[in-house]
């Protein structure tokens, strides 16, 4: 018995749990380790793989953010331009507006030809004179070549509504019409229904609101040049800012899209039309004597802002 038992213990002191003695599913040929050390390269290569589009999309990234400050609106002007700016908005020291049956003159200032007229661009009836509007289109001719070009109508009563609507003493021009330098899109400039402007002593933001209302124009407001750009089109309105320099690349953004189709649904040819304006006893200001309406060609004398009906005399 004593020697079965110790066979006994002889046998499980030598399974497969024996610390003495190494398994062999533990123990790895030479081959397999060979093809380990050669799997290592592998990987790394792998690895190197999978991490390769990572720094590429960083490299995008940085890519975008460069180009986006290459091309970033730069809002600068200098010295020289800022001044003229302000001599710009300085309300000029000329008359008061006169009046002739109810519509009142136009005093308008090139301030790169230097040049200003005072028209009245309104008959009596209504119509525009063609005396007046040839003046307009002459001082609004290309500054560089000093070629002119029909002004739209519509763009001059436009023009009438804003210094009206102010009470301007005077309108600036920038630039009215302008040739074509260049094969590709046309300006509005270009054909006469364009004109980048300022009113002397008026805020360039109060100016674009009161143009956007008028239905089926293009304006544009633009803060670092000073003006604000004013066209008339068939098409829809449109309204943007540049907050670009003089000579800077623009920055063109569209702003108020929504209330361009409002304005433009609520357009009737009757709203581009002057109003008459009346003194405080309901009579026209400017007004005449029907047996003194002048005649085409004749200009009727006029007084700043009163009725030029003869008054009673003092009892």
């Amino acid at each position: 018995m004593i020697m079965f038992g110790t066979l006994i213990l002889i046998l499980i002191s030598a399974g497969p749990g024996s610390p003495g003695l190494q398994d062999t599913d533990d123990v790895k040929p030479a081959s397999s380790q060979a093809a380990d050390d050669s799997a290592t390269p592998a990987k790394e290569a792998a690895e190197e793989a999978l991490s390769a589009p990572e720094v590429k999309k960083k490299s995008k990234k940085k890519s975008k953010k460069k180009r986006r400050r290459k091309y970033r609106c730069r809002a600068r002007s200098s010295p020289q331009y800022k001044k003229m700016v302000r001599n710009w908005r300085k309300v000029p020291r000329i008359p008061k507006p006169r009046w002739r049956a109810g519509y009142r003159d136009l005093t308008i200032y090139s301030v790169n030809l230097g040049e200003r007229i005072r028209v009245f661009p309104f008959k009596p009836d209504g119509s525009l004179d063609p005396e007046a509007v040839a003046q307009i289109e002459h001082l609004m001719r290309d500054k560089n070549t000093h070629a002119t070009h029909p002004i739209h109508p519509r763009l001059i009563k436009l023009l009438y509504k804003l210094v009206d609507r102010f009470k301007a003493r005077q309108i600036n021009v920038i630039s009215g019409y302008r040739e074509s330098r260049t094969s590709g899109a046309e300006s509005h400039h270009t054909d006469g229904t364009a004109v980048d402007i300022m009113l002397p002593g008026i805020k360039l933001p109060a100016v674009a609101k009161v143009a956007r209302r008028f239905g089926h124009v293009g304006v544009g407001y633009y803060p670092t040049s000073g003006f604000i750009h004013l066209d008339v089109r068939d098409k829809r309105s449109y309204f943007w800012a540049d907050r670009s320099g003089p000579g800077q690349p623009g920055c063109l953004r569209q702003i108020m899209r929504k209330s361009a189709f409002q304005f433009d649904a609520r357009w009737r040819p009757k709203h581009d039309e002057p109003k008459l304006r009346r003194n405080k006893k309901g009579k026209l200001l400017g007004a005449l004597p029907r047996d003194e309406i002048p005649e085409e060609g004749e200009e009727p004398s006029t007084d700043a802002g009163l009725d030029n009906e003869p008054q009673e005399p003092k009892k």
